[in-house]
């Protein structure tokens, strides 16, 4: 046999560019020839650029890409490739590398990869501890993650469509079918006298410039992705009630969250009527965010915050807010793709995020069950001491907690600012109104030009708070003059003096209110975390078996029809790692929930091929989680 250069190819790999030759290998008796082909090149852990493979990528490369993309999402494919150029030009090799032919390449090999996960039965956009019964989900827009209109583009079809990212089509055919059926009210919603961008039945599309205006994604209580969506016309009440409708149809969710959730409801049960295959919607349980609540009036916070809903636990409805905080960094890049690389790139960083929170699930449920315990420990001791100090009994707290929901229910809607009544609500709303503009300064906006108008005006409104003050003050009627304007806004949740309910003040009996819901919510949360682990035992226990029937059947022949000897193998390897990957995953949960179980009890702990022994769960010894996967709340 004989070696010689065959046809130029340009290998791309973590170094840069190399100019080489494929082998041409020549038999000297009966001079047949061989040259690698296509799937040789894909065999050997190369990736072509093109069917004609002129260059060819080492999938170490996408690899080590991918997990820059995932750890630092702000990195363009263009800063990468200048690297590999840097490098390339460093060691005296020539150093063009076509961003665009790289970037195609690799989105091809990811989606590849996708589709051989899919024989496995790998769902990335699934909570194993929320399946098939989830207790909250939170759905919330993103307006950063933009995309500039690029009408001379050629239009491709995306690889990842409809996977997480819902298609434009059937979004547009749901908004319009809502609204074809309903009367939709133009407008900002208010909740008293503050207004809420996000609370809008119908809106326009805000410039001609964009073509998408941010990402609605809808998130579990863990922090995982589920669903999202494309916003054409900001944010209105259609797109929060696509992404319910969405979750509704893969799970059993007990809740669910948004930030305008006193204005989201009643246009929901306004559409269910309307429209009466979305009146299971209804049968969720509503849920105002909890940090949000803190922009809304008083007495919605007590209505509608998570806080106070019996069955929550501690769940506060923001881990949509920690999730759209990664995701905003993507947009330092995908504001400038395609349309179609957009969702791919999207799509592969909420990939990414899952799989991270997913492979630390388990120290998070620990995590968060010790917490919890630790939590309520406090919280008891300080409602006896709150109860000792006031020389009350239980009973007597409880009807404050009452006396707080019935004065929540039949606080009066005034407007007029010429008597006590509307100068009441004029503060109040000018209150709400600076604090949910200075929440919102840094959330909302990504550039120093509209966040220069916010500021100036929240100076406007603070001069209009601090007049409606003074003028408050000299009434004769008034009782008890109010602090300045900058004292009250320091304050991080203000009862205001005309708020008196029977014979102690609201602000007390508010006090009072709080710290009796938190320990029922910690007392619930405890029972909440119990059955999060065992749903999550279980997804793991029924995806081992389910890969193991499939291993066998394949084994024994009973599924190798139309595949050749090559898939075959291919698909039977395939399936085999995965559950070698399952095992072991299996092992880590075993270990940590088993602590749970010995750290109070000496039970047998979960058996390998038994599914069942996990009953006795109800405890949690476990001390060492990471950071990234604990709770903020917590």
């Amino acid at each position: 046999m004989s070696v010689s250069a065959g046809r130029l190819v340009h290998l791309i790999n973590i170094n840069g560019r190399y100019d080489l030759s494929l082998p041409v290998w020549r038999c000297i008796t009966c001079h047949k020839t061989w040259t690698p082909e296509l799937q040789d090149l894909i065999q050997s852990g190369y990736w072509p650029g093109s069917f004609a493979f002129q260059t060819i990528y080492q999938i170490d490369l996408f690899t080590s890409f991918e997990q820059f993309k995932v750890t630092a999402p702000g990195l363009s494919r263009q800063a990468f490739v200048n690297m590999l150029e840097n490098r390339s030009r460093t060691f005296g090799r020539i150093d063009t590398i076509c961003g665009k032919t790289f970037q195609k390449a690799f989105l091809e090999w990811t989606y590849c990869r996708h589709e051989k996960e899919k024989l496995s039965g790998v769902d990335h956009f699934l909570c194993p501890a929320c399946v098939p019964d989830a207790v909250a989900v939170s759905a919330d827009g993103n307006r950063k993650l933009y995309r500039f209109n690029k009408a001379k583009e050629v239009e491709e079809q995306p690889f990842y469509e409809g996977i997480f990212i819902a298609k434009d089509e059937d979004v547009a055919a749901f908004v319009d079918f809502i609204q074809q059926n309903t009367n939709p009210v133009k407008g900002r919603g208010t909740c008293g006298q503050s207004t809420w961008a996000a609370a809008r039945e119908t809106s326009k599309k805000s410039s001609n410039k964009l073509d998408e205006e941010g990402l609605e994604v809808a998130v579990c209580r863990h922090n995982i992705l589920l669903k999202g969506l494309n916003m054409k016309r900001g944010e209105i009440f259609a797109y929060p009630m696509f992404l319910q409708n969405e979750v509704a149809t893969k799970t059993n969710c007990r809740f669910f969250c948004t930030d305008i959730m006193c204005r989201y409801w009643p246009y929901l049960q306004k559409v269910a009527q309307a429209v009466p295959r979305l009146q299971p919607l209804t049968e969720m349980k509503p849920f105002l965010s909890v940090m949000h609540a803190k922009g809304h009036s008083t007495s919605c916070e007590v209505q509608w915050s998570g806080k106070n809903q019996t069955g929550a636990g501690t769940t506060i409805g923001e881990e949509v807010e920690q999730v759209n905080s990664f995701l905003s960094r993507v947009a330092l890049t995908t504001k400038y793709m395609s349309k179609a690389a957009r969702v791919d790139m999207i799509t592969l960083h909420a990939k990414g995020w899952n799989e991270r929170k997913r492979k630390n699930l388990h120290i998070y449920l620990s995590k968060r069950y010790i917490k919890t315990g630790q939590k309520m420990k406090e919280a008891k001791e300080d409602v006896e001491a709150v109860q000792a100090v006031l020389a009350k009994s239980k009973i007597e707290l409880q009807q404050w907690v009452c006396d707080v929901k019935q004065w929540a229910t039949q606080v009066p809607d005034g407007s007029r600012t010429d008597d006590p009544v509307g100068l009441q609500h004029q503060i109040e709303g000018l209150y709400l109104g600076i604090q949910q503009k200075k929440r919102d300064l840094y959330r909302l906006t990504d550039r120093n030009k509209q966040r220069h108008k916010v500021r100036r005006r929240i100076v406007e409104e603070k001069k209009k708070l601090s007049n409606a003050i003074s003028k408050y003050n000299s009434l004769p009627t008034s009782t008890k003059a109010l602090n300045s304007a900058d004292d009250l806004l320091a304050a991080e949740t203000p009862i205001w003096p005309w708020e008196m309910v029977g014979d102690a003040s609201l602000a007390m009996k508010k006090k009072v209110f709080d710290k009796l819901m938190q320990v029922q919510r910690l007392e619930e949360e405890e029972a909440v975390l119990v059955e999060e682990m065992k749903r999550h035992w279980d997804h793991i226990c029924r995806r081992v078996k389910d890969l193991n029937d499939q291993t066998d059947a394949l084994s024994d022949g009973l599924t190798t029809k139309r595949l050749s000897e090559d898939a075959y193998c291919g698909l039977l390897c395939l399936l085999r790692k995965q559950l070698h990957d399952l095992k072991t995953e299996k092992q880590r949960v075993k270990e940590a929930y088993h602590r749970l179980v010995t750290g109070w009890d000496s039970l047998d702990v979960l058996e390998e091929d038994d599914c069942d022994d996990y009953e006795s769960m109800s405890t949690d010894s476990y001390e060492s989680a990471d950071e990234d996967s604990v709770d903020p709340h917590f």
